[in-house]
């Protein structure tokens, strides 16, 4: 795995919250997204991949979306968030505050193989390793049309805040 650090400014953001287990998670995410797109759409624009350099993708600009969990939804109903981010503070819903994060990216195989808790165990792992603290629930920021990938196409990122231990 290679895990790294960026730093991600604030995010202006229309958002939607529901406390989901992994079932309905996965049948509430595509809809939740799909009415994220419509309402940063109405608030001035989706912001793509291209507002934001520090995800590090080349080619066409991907509306990106930032899935945050308060919890494991493996482990029964937890509270998850979907933003998606725009220009316009005054229609935002909230701002994610800037801060740094440890990452990984992730493929679609790791994804529809069951490997995806192993990511989330091993960057938590890294943090403590490196001396550092997670700071802020995890997140999943997806930048990229996931039905339409390959199986080895990375699809999003997994990732932590982090802070020094201190």
């Amino acid at each position: 795995m290679e895990i790294r650090t960026r730093d991600v400014p604030a995010q202006h953001v229309v958002s939607e919250q529901r406390r989901v287990d992994q079932a309905a998670l996965e049948a509430w995410l595509p809809g939740a997204m799909a009415r994220m797109a419509a309402a940063a759409t109405a608030a001035g624009g989706l912001l793509g991949t291209s507002s934001w350099p520090y995800l590090d993708r080349a080619g066409a600009d991907q509306p990106v979306f930032v899935v945050i969990y308060e919890g494991d939804p493996h482990e029964g109903p937890t509270p998850v968030e979907v933003c998606a981010p725009i220009a316009d503070a005054g229609a935002a819903t909230r701002t994610v505050p800037a801060h740094r994060e440890a990452y990984l990216r992730v493929t679609k195989e790791q994804v529809v193989t069951g490997a995806l808790g192993g990511v989330y165990e091993g960057i938590e792992k890294w943090i403590g390793e490196q001396g550092l603290v997670v700071a802020a629930a995890p997140r999943e920021t997806y930048w990229t049309d996931f039905p339409a990938a390959g199986a080895q196409d990375p699809v999003f990122d997994v990732a932590f805040p982090v802070a020094a231990r201190g």
